[in-house]
């Protein structure tokens, strides 16, 4: 990410979970947004703006609420998505247009923390 000034801005959270040595989810809070990418499926990352996100809570993944137990990445015909690879805990970000985001983390605590403090920063690029 670069500034105004073009100088790199790291990510204030990053985690980055593995399963089976191939599959890598890796998530970035940044300043302006969630940066979301599951390898080696999605070459470059999906940027959630904090504009978008109505909400942010941790949650318990549940396959009645998303349709089916799996992990990886997964699109469901309203629009929900979910990042999964490991156990059944995340954050679940509701954006404007009513989607739901899950995005399944060691450490929802910490990520939704994130999320919140970026959101509700001065530092937080409009």
């Amino acid at each position: 990410m670069v500034t105004e000034n073009g100088a790199e801005r790291s990510p204030v959270y990053r985690e980055t979970i593995e399963r089976f040595w191939i599959l890598r989810l890796v998530i970035e809070v940044r300043y302006d947004s969630v940066a979301v990418r599951l390898g080696p499926f999605q070459r470059s990352f999906r940027h959630i703006s904090f504009r978008e996100v109505d909400d942010v809570r941790v949650a318990t993944y549940s396959s009645l609420t998303y349709g089916g137990w799996h992990w990886g990445l997964r699109r469901s015909f309203d629009g929900d998505t979910v990042y999964r690879l490991r156990g059944n805990r995340g954050v679940e970000l509701v954006l404007t247009d009513e989607t739901r985001i899950f995005i399944g983390t060691q450490q929802p605590a910490d990520l939704e923390s994130a999320i919140t403090r970026m959101m509700r920063s001065e530092f937080a690029v409009e």
